[in-house]
């Protein structure tokens, strides 16, 4: 044969499948143009000289792996569609006398000209709008900065060997499975599975346990920094629960509706529920991965919109002052420190106020019940939830901030928990024993790291203090140290704060022998910026990346259904049901199995909400109503562009049915 009718043969194929061509052509086009973007800008990134780049171009960087895996992942999925919906087409091709190998070269030409396009005007849209999500980006981060966004030929050979490498394998592994097939098998493979499937009672109740158990793990988690390994493996429970439950307990719930004779021998049900017995166990694959990436869309925008949206309120949780000092407290307070920074401010124009200066002692500790631990056996049996941040206040400062005149006697102390839960009339400190007066509702004028649970006790006097901090240490292996505080906030220009912060830096080093260390909200919000504004950046690519492989599968889904119900409704016609029933017996049973995966992954993020914000306050994220506003806010755009995809695939799925 030519070798030319191998290529041509090829190109008509694809026209003659646009419908299932096309969408792959597109989608696997928008992938590698974001693939591109994202490559260009971390590349652009990493020659650039402002705070916060390093850890920007690691965010960026872990964008670019997770992308990368993801798109490869995706074009396999997606081309075991197109091979699925053409095995008659390809043993059709073996009846008439073509090869395998012919088969092969017809295949092969395939992916060439769907890669090569796919590839070129990806990597063209890259280049075109690349510029654009970069001034995006800065923008997000509101950074100035000299570096000018330019074509990346690093960029664009990394996502040619990236592409093309996956492109190839598929093309491999097309031509190896048309070998490994039968002719008559490819006939007949739309006809395969119509034997019906057993219920698989075992699996449905593995399903079941596995869904309990993780969201049980999900809901019990208390702890942010127990919450990410924990929540991990809910994660992957729930994954395996929801293909369990897809694959064996929608048969098992079908054929309990078979069951009910009033609800099955219903025209509208009746097509509906025969059909879908026989087709859930090949669905269910896709109908999971709607579900898992339907979830994934939800978590990542609505968790990195709001990192991003509520970054005044993280930076106000992380600073609850605009510069916080910290010194070595050696028995007597230091009037020079005061002084410096009263003269600082008036040589940069800045006023300081709300200053609070107050001695503290902080470790963090493990609480078996009512008491302070080091055993290493109960450490080893306990969670995370029971590790305490304890801060040690004297009375004197308490009573001074918060405005009260409380009296305690020597063995007495007030005690704060954020968990609320400390039933204890008592607490012991190691081997001191000390009487609770009372549990006060909060402590407004110290912070703290809002990593673990918090206990602030408040102490007689500063004799105690030092009493209990020389029994932590020797407990604790740590150095024994007071800490003396000044906090403040300011007011003036921007710049002015700026400069005033960082020359009273180098002063308070020069001039206080003990001084440890400064921060401030002013020099650190360009870090978190970097932070949470990439983090927002990657989560509008990611999430942008996974609802086109949700749509996609969606798709295919409907237009795979559709090619398989085709006979079966010419047939019901043909006995008498008329379009109209057609039409309604196709809504129904569309509708059945479509809103399945949204209400499930809409119930996955409802019940991740408590662990989720748990680890968003690692990130210093505790605002749970911005937080709970924007998932609802996300949730309802989903559900409006699901909808959108419901009514445009029923429609082609109804075409191809008719």
């Amino acid at each position: 044969m030519n070798k030319m009718f191998y290529s041509k043969l090829a190109i008509n194929n694809i026209k003659k499948n646009k419908n299932t061509y096309f969408p792959y052509i597109l989608s696997s086009t928008v992938i590698i143009s974001l693939f591109y973007i994202l490559h260009a800008i971390s590349q652009q990134v990493v020659g650039g000289n402002f705070f916060g780049v390093g850890t920007m171009s690691t965010i960026l960087n872990f964008g670019v792996y997770t992308e990368g895996i993801f798109s490869i992942i995706f074009i396999f999925y997606t081309n075991s569609f197109l091979i699925k919906q053409r095995k008659k087409e390809l043993g059709l091709y073996s009846v008439l006398g073509m090869e395998k190998k012919h088969i092969s070269r017809v295949l092969l030409w395939e992916v060439v000209y769907s890669g090569g396009i796919s590839l070129l005007i990806g990597i063209l849209s890259g280049v075109l709008f690349g510029r654009l999500m970069f001034t995006v980006l800065l923008n997000i981060l509101n950074l100035s900065t000299s570096i000018e966004f330019s074509i990346s030929i690093k960029s664009i050979i990394t996502t040619m060997i990236l592409f093309i490498s996956t492109f190839g394998l598929v093309m491999l592994f097309n031509i190896i499975r048309t070998y490994m097939t039968n002719p008559i098998d490819l006939i007949k493979g739309d006809k395969k599975g119509e034997r019906e499937p057993k219920t698989k009672w075992l699996m449905s109740i593995v399903g079941f346990i596995f869904l309990g158990i993780g969201y049980y793990l999900s809901l019990t988690i208390k702890n942010p920094i127990n919450s990410i390994n924990v929540f991990f493996i809910a994660i992957i429970l729930v994954i395996f629960a929801t293909y369990l439950l897809f694959t064996a307990g929608s048969i098992t719930c079908i054929k309990i509706l078979r069951k009910n004779k009033k609800f099955y021998y219903n025209k509208k049900h009746f097509i509906s529920v025969s059909s879908m017995i026989y087709r859930m166990k090949q669905n269910a694959v896709g109908l999971t991965n709607i579900c898992i990436l339907s979830t994934a869309v939800l978590l990542t925008l609505s968790s990195t919109i709001s990192l991003y949206v509520g970054m005044e309120d993280i930076m106000r949780t992380r600073f609850p002052y605009d510069v916080m000092t910290n010194y070595k407290y050696d028995g007597e307070e230091n009037e020079e420190i005061e002084k410096l920074i009263l003269n600082n401010a008036e040589n940069y124009d800045v006023n300081v106020n709300d200053m609070v200066n107050y001695k503290r002692f902080s470790t963090v500790v493990y609480l078996d019940e009512n008491r302070f631990t080091i055993d290493e056996m109960k450490f080893n049996n306990k969670s995370m939830e029971d590790m305490y941040e304890a801060n040690l206040f004297t009375l004197e400062d308490y009573n001074k901030y918060e405005g009260k005149d409380t009296v305690l006697n020597k063995d007495e102390i007030l005690i704060y928990t954020n968990t609320g839960d400390f039933d204890y009339n008592s607490l012991n400190i190691y081997d001191k024993k000390l009487k609770i007066k009372d549990q006060v509702e909060d402590i407004n004028f110290v912070s703290g790291m809002n990593i673990f649970n918090t206990i602030n006790i408040i102490v007689p006097d500063e004799k105690v203090l030092n009493e209990l901090a020389t029994i932590i240490s020797e407990k604790e292996g740590i150095e024994n140290h007071v800490y003396y505080e000044y906090n403040f906030n300011l007011d003036g220009k921007k710049d002015n704060k700026i400069e005033f912060v960082t020359e009273l830096n180098s002063n308070l080093k020069e001039s206080i022998e003990n001084f440890e260390s400064i921060e401030d909200i002013y020099t650190n919000r360009d870090d978190f910026l970097s932070v949470y504004g990439s983090l927002f950046f990657i989560g509008l690519f990611l999430g942008t990346m996974f609802m086109v492989a949700t749509v996609l599968i969606i798709y295919y889904k409907q237009i795979s259904e559709g090619y398989e119900d085709h006979d079966r409704f010419v047939v019901m016609q043909k006995v008498g049901m008329s379009k109209d029933e057609v039409k309604s017996t196709i809504k129904s049973q569309v509708l059945m199995v479509f809103f399945l995966p949204l209400v499930t992954a809409i119930i996955h993020l409802m019940v991740a909400f408590p662990a989720v914000t748990k680890i968003l306050a690692l990130l210093n994220l505790t605002n749970k109503k911005l937080f709970l506003g924007f998932t609802g806010l996300i949730i309802l755009v989903f559900v409006l562009v699901y909808g959108i995809v419901y009514s445009w695939t029923s429609r082609i799925y109804y075409k191809l049915v008719k």
